[in-house]
């Protein structure tokens, strides 16, 4: 790998250790909001690892037809008010996409596979937000004090 690169595999881990910290202190039942965590980490990484080829013309079969311009319409509409709504949660998002998306393009301009780009960046988040969730409940629970 580039020497560049490993600033923003850094970065995607500082990103995904906040994210763990931020999941951890949530006063909801844990089990649910961690496998929505992981489930949604797995989705990113295989959506930044192998894209679709053939979008484009997905996008523009889609767009062709009055139903799925006008479904496309009331669905962007929806967003747009939960996007409103919600904009600290629609920034977290953000956030990580950015950065997962960052490091998918350092780790292709060192020209590795696809397997292999999908493995770094699902290991380097999963371990980012273990590690955070991990610091948070520690923390939270007096097992880790820091004098």
């Amino acid at each position: 790998m580039k020497k560049n690169s490993w600033v923003s595999l850094t970065l995607l881990f500082v990103t995904y250790f906040t994210f763990g910290w931020k999941l951890s202190e949530f006063d909801v039942p844990p089990h649910l909001t961690w496998f929505l965590a992981i489930a949604s980490i797995l989705v990113l990484a295989v959506a930044l690892s192998f894209p679709l080829k053939n979008i484009k013309a997905l996008i523009v079969q889609w767009f062709s037809s009055d139903m799925g311009a006008f479904i496309s319409i009331i669905v962007g509409a929806l967003v747009a008010v939960v996007v409103f709504a919600w904009m600290h949660l629609f920034a977290t998002c953000l956030l990580l996409i950015s950065a997962g998306a960052l490091a998918r393009l350092d780790i292709q301009m060192s020209g590795w596979k696809n397997w292999r780009a999908f493995a770094v960046l699902a290991t380097i988040s999963f371990t980012g937000v273990g590690l955070g969730g991990a610091m948070e409940f520690l923390l939270k629970t007096g097992r880790l004090v820091f004098y």
